[in-house]
């Protein structure tokens, strides 16, 4: 099914050109209007976003609180409303803005394909026969959620220790190859050993005191082939190192 949109709301009907907006203690400022069926929507555009650059998005007029409700309330200088030539060029700088970040992201996934491409032909050159699964040395960064207290982590760094004759998980297997490698050397002796064989966790890996942030230890088999795709993508140069000693 096609989303229809009717024409731009008039400005004056309901008067929300203009008005400025928080989130998240952002502050925006209203610069277009739409109807999309029955639901009133506003575009709101700050001209520094997270990249500093200008960004905007659509929002619904109704999930919009009185000032300081919610995350996304209006400003409580309700009476305030900006220029439409303002509004007009901060709309038009969201829209450059955005094309070049069409740009980036295009270009970002072409360079991230073609390294996935150069890893998965090191795999296939390098990876022993008699290899059932290898050791990686991950890097977790934590990343937390202020309205939540939610928190979890996104791998930042992911590092070929060394491949397994075994498919089976061996946390004296893992301290070993941890010792061979300087930012994981005092996992070696010092390592948590963590079973997370349930729904949601993250397996066997051996791991400093924070399950969320700092080096781990892990065992990946080749139960389903060798790595493709982003799982393809580690740093070789310590197994390589390694290995011509």
């Amino acid at each position: 099914m096609h989303t229809i949109f009717s024409p731009t709301v008039s400005q004056d009907s309901p008067d929300y050109l203009g008005r400025l907006v928080i989130s998240y203690s952002r502050v925006y400022t209203v610069v277009r209007t739409r109807q999309r069926y029955d639901i009133l929507e506003l575009f709101i555009a700050t001209p520094e976003g997270q990249d500093g650059r200008p960004y905007g998005q659509w929002v619904s007029a109704h999930g919009i609180a009185e000032p300081y409700r919610t995350i996304i309330h209006w400003h409580p200088n309700t009476e305030f409303r900006e220029d439409q030539s303002s509004c007009e060029a901060l709309y038009q700088s969201v829209l450059q803005a955005d094309a070049i970040r069409a740009q980036e992201k295009a270009k970002a996934k072409q360079e991230r394909r073609e390294r996935e491409s150069r890893c998965e032909a090191f795999w296939k050159e390098h990876t022993p026969e008699w290899a059932k699964g290898y050791i990686v040395a991950e890097l977790r960064e934590a990343i937390s959620d202020i309205m939540t207290d939610y928190i979890v982590h996104r791998v930042t760094e992911r590092v070929l220790l060394g491949f397994s004759k075994s498919d089976r998980n061996n946390f004296r297997e893992m301290r070993k190859l941890a010792a061979t490698f300087g930012p994981t050397e005092k996992l070696a002796t010092e390592g948590e050993e963590n079973r997370e064989n349930y729904a949601g966790g993250s397996g066997y890996y051996l791991s400093g005191p924070y399950r969320h942030s700092g080096w781990t230890i892990r065992k990946e088999n080749f139960k389903y082939g060798l790595p493709r795709g982003s799982q393809a993508v580690l740093d070789f140069s310590h197994w390589l190192e390694t290995a011509s000693r």
